[in-house]
């Protein structure tokens, strides 16, 4: 089973899907955080029972009864300087339901994966951290039980 509560799911017409990319001052910060999350939005609609769309800031549907929202999270952290190195992304996965009773303590576990070369296009990297993220947060990707 996963770890989000039952409750969150109940009733849930749609998920919505929202991201927010920190710090500001990231270079073409925008664009990134449109592109991660249409990505994450693919992955997230991937065998989903009901429509999975983008939400965006100050959308009605945030707060709407038959909308869960899966809130994208990440951090884009600089380049350590060694040979090679690019930027991390430091990423978190939760789902927010207004209509529902804060029940979960703790979402998916954070992630970290290079930052997509020019910043737009994810990687296989990013999609394996986001499903492996999915797979915790959502009960149609849910893993079975070891």
């Amino acid at each position: 089973m996963a770890s989000t509560p039952v409750l969150t799911w109940d009733g849930a017409k749609r998920l919505g899907v929202q991201c927010l990319v920190d710090p500001d001052r990231t270079p073409d910060r925008r664009r990134l955080q449109a592109a991660l999350c249409d990505r994450v939005r693919v992955l997230a609609a991937d065998k989903a029972p009901i429509p999975v769309v983008l939400l965006a800031p100050g959308d009605p549907g945030l707060i709407a009864a038959d909308t869960a929202v899966l809130l994208f999270h990440a951090n884009v952290q600089p380049a350590d300087g060694g040979a090679g190195s690019a930027p991390l992304l430091v990423f978190s996965l939760r789902v927010f339901r207004a209509t529902a009773a804060p029940s979960e303590l703790f979402g998916a576990a954070p992630r970290a994966t290079r930052l997509p070369a020019k910043g737009t296009n994810p990687t296989p990297q990013f999609d394996a951290a986001v499903n492996a993220a999915l797979a915790e947060t959502l009960p149609w990707r849910s893993r079975p039980a070891p």
